[in-house]
């Protein structure tokens, strides 16, 4: 910043208004040290609602004060800029000018800024030489310089006159009064208007600032280079990001190709044997007719009504067979096509879902692009001011501008130093293989294995409302327990309780409905209808929780949770409630964002997280969904198939996956005499009912994995069951 800069080094912008885009009508500045006309700014207030002005160039906000716009600091430094930018253009224009002294049309030679209008070479020699210019020498421009362009900053701020005193603006101000923001005051105002401020002489005052300053600056600079590497890691990253999209999209073509040419290739040796064994099947059938022709050939009068019904008869026979031949080829070609079209809807599916997660990734690099654009201009901004005001070494300058420097340094270095530790993430993404189509397909055994009696759950009258496992092999119950309090219930296999907790409700007796699923290997999320969030850990039974209505602050007093989830490739905790509304969540309890669930969806009574889709049972209607996890508005892609058992209207109410990505919902209905219940079993995609099971009581419904084999548990609400089905691979 050294102080020969000339004004010539200044961008030509830096003198424009970000809104006229014009030059700087009576400049006012903003604590931000962004400044626009003074027209512009109230233009800009005017359309503010809610006391606050926001800053168009960095979108700070700041309070209107009481007199509007008149509060806000004028830029002097920029008034006296301008006069020199403005004189430029002037003398640039060879017209001939008059003479301030001699009112004469000649072409002028100097500049008085004390008359603030031109002076031809004799009226310059005058205003040199005579006792009554006195004043005026020190404040003459010889137009030469600005020929050159060699003024600088410093040699403008000796020409320009010291300012006025603000109130007696006959008066010279002497010193700068630092109780009233730094304004220029005469000894009159010291017993006056001022008395009793803290006045200091504007010399000292300006070295004090400078020096305060100057530590600022040097930090600040320190961070400019991380503020540019930035740059250069977003454009790494978000190219990063696109090679591995195209190479993941290559891969899944080409495992798509592989495995249509597998299937392909059975179809082609079925359609062969097919063939052959229709041909083999066709010639017998023509060696049998021909047999037949010949003995009714030789006994043609006496037996042809007797060969008529022979001849019948096997046509008959061999029809049956080529019929039951083609059923049997129709069996084993059947699964083959089935598998060919989920492949085909499984590519579809997959590169939507990279595509969607591509997107996600670059919306969030656009974000950190434009976060450090901003910044950046507020930066260049701040550097150009500043440099602007130090390198004019006036001291009254320094004294009104530096304390706003000062004052905008701080936010400006504390979002330099913000780190984006996500950044070399967002580079890449997971994504499902194709070939995981063909995992093996998952059967529900015929019979339950075992069920249990929970005695802690049946005894006391307690429900439960939502049941999961954890690594050890134990399983989590929760549900409402007496009135005001829900329960935590750990059991084993056996349903013999390990530990059980009961917790009061905050709320009261009629929110005690508590909800739960797997976070890791011995720690459970749980949700209590009322508003509260926490982590349980089975070992100890240690439980850390907190309130949502503390941390979402818009939380309508009818607004209660209803489920909740878990995403195991974000880590994001995900709560479903009463309405459309769903609010996502770290794993360290610090609320992400929320989505907003399709219209079609009026509640979420059980979500779950599946190929990068939310699966939700709706909570008002009889309906289930799978939409997109997008941070707004989520999309809807498929509505679920209804079991369509016994002619009832069922109602979705549970759902879990297990580790081949089958999905198992719970549907129910009520009917004069009893309530009904069935567990449906559908395939990957979500697409086709598979099976089918009939357990009248079942209320929540979840997956247990034990020395690599997968159990799929029902628990009852009331009677406090606990039902086991194997999950047969074939």
């Amino acid at each position: 910043m050294a102080s020969t800069t000339p004004l010539n080094d200044l961008a030509e912008n830096f003198f424009l208004c970000s809104v006229c885009l014009d030059q700087f009508k009576e400049p006012k500045l903003l604590p931000c040290l962004h400044r626009f006309c003074r027209d512009c700014l109230k233009t800009v207030i005017q359309t503010s609602q809610d006391g606050k002005v926001k800053c168009p160039l960095c979108k700070q906000g700041y309070v209107i004060p009481e007199n509007g716009v008149d509060d806000f600091k004028t830029d002097f430094h920029m008034k006296s800029m301008l006069e020199f930018v403005n004189l430029q253009k002037l003398f640039e224009n060879e017209n001939v000018k008059k003479c301030v002294s001699c009112s004469e049309n000649t072409k002028v030679f100097a500049y008085c800024f004390k008359c603030r209008d031109f002076l031809c070479d004799p009226c310059y020699m005058v205003h040199v030489n005579s006792k009554m210019f006195t004043e005026h020498q020190t404040h003459i421009l010889k137009l030469d310089n600005v020929e050159t362009r060699s003024l600088t900053l410093e040699k403008l701020s000796t020409l320009t006159e010291d300012p006025r005193c603000h109130i007696h603006i006959n008066n010279k101000a002497q010193l700068c009064c630092c109780t009233c923001r730094h304004v220029p005051v005469c000894i009159v105002c010291i017993y006056s208007k001022h008395k009793g401020h803290d006045v200091q002489d504007v010399s000292e005052l300006a070295n004090s600032e400078r020096e305060f300053l100057k530590p600022k600056l040097a930090e600040l600079n320190k961070h400019n280079d991380k503020l540019n590497d930035l740059a250069n890691k977003i454009q790494t990253t978000t190219q990063k990001l696109n090679e591995n999209a195209e190479k993941k999209t290559h891969k899944l073509i080409n495992q798509h190709k592989k495995q249509t040419q597998k299937i392909k290739y059975k179809l082609d040796e079925r359609t062969e044997v097919r063939k052959r064994g229709l041909e083999d099947i066709e010639s017998r059938r023509r060696d049998k007719d021909g047999r037949i022709t010949m003995n009714l050939e030789k006994e043609l009068s006496q037996v042809r009504e007797k060969y008529d019904k022979i001849r019948k008869k096997v046509k008959r026979q061999y029809d049956d067979e080529k019929e039951e031949f083609n059923h049997k080829c129709d069996e084993t070609e059947g699964p083959l096509i089935t598998k060919l079209d989920i492949l085909n809807v499984s590519l579809k599916d997959l590169i939507t879902a990279k595509d969607l997660r591509v997107q996600q990734n670059k919306d969030k690099l656009k974000q950190m692009s434009d976060y450090y654009d901003t910044i950046f201009q507020r930066y260049v901004n701040f550097t150009a001011t500043t440099s602007s005001i130090l390198a004019s070494k006036n001291n009254w300058t320094d004294v009104q501008c530096i304390p706003d420097i000062r004052a905008a340094c701080e936010p400006l270095m504390a979002e330099m130093k913000k780190d984006f530790p996500e950044l070399e993430s967002l580079s890449d993404f997971f994504i499902s293989d194709i070939t995981d189509v063909f995992k093996d397909n998952v059967t529900i055994a015929q019979h339950k294995e075992s069920i249990v009696d929970i005695a802690g759950i049946k005894a006391t009258h307690w429900s439960i409302s939502g049941i999961t496992s954890s690594g050890d092999g134990h399983i989590v119950m929760t549900g409402r327990a007496s009135t005001g309090y829900s329960h935590i219930t750990v059991v084993n296999r056996k349903g013999e309780i390990q530990r059980q907790d009961k917790l009061k409700n905050d709320l009261g007796m009629f929110n005690a409905w508590r909800y739960c699923c797997s976070l890791s290997e011995f720690k459970v999320i749980t949700v209590c209808s009322s508003d509260n969030i926490g982590i349980y850990d089975v070992r100890e039974g240690a439980f850390s929780k907190k309130k949502i209505r503390d941390v979402i602050t818009k939380w309508p007093f009818d607004r209660y949770v209803k489920c909740v989830t878990t995403d195991s490739v974000t880590s994001h905790i995900i709560v479903g409630t009463n309405s459309r509304d769903v609010y996502v969540f770290t794993d360290k309890l610090i609320y992400s964002h929320m989505i907003t669930l399709p219209d079609v969806i009026d509640g979420a009574l059980d979500i779950t997280v599946h190929r990068g889709y939310l699966l939700v049972c709706c909570y008002y209607s009889d309906k289930a969904y799978a939409v997109t996890m997008e941070e707004s508005e989520s999309k809807l892609m498929y509505e679920f198939t209804k079991p369509d058992l016994g002619g009832y209207d069922w109602s979705s109410h549970s759902v879990c996956i297990d580790k081949n990505e089958f999905i198992y919902m719970l549907w129910f209905t009520g009917t004069s005499h009893q309530r009904r219940c069935i567990l449906v079993q559908y395939s990957q995609d979500g697409r086709q009912i598979l099976t089918r099971r009939v357990d009248n009581d079942a209320s929540c419904v979840t997956t247990l994995e034990r020395d690599g084999t997968e159990k799929l548990l029902l628990a009852t609400s009331t009677s406090g069951k606990m039902c086991t089905y194997g999950l047969v691979v074939t």
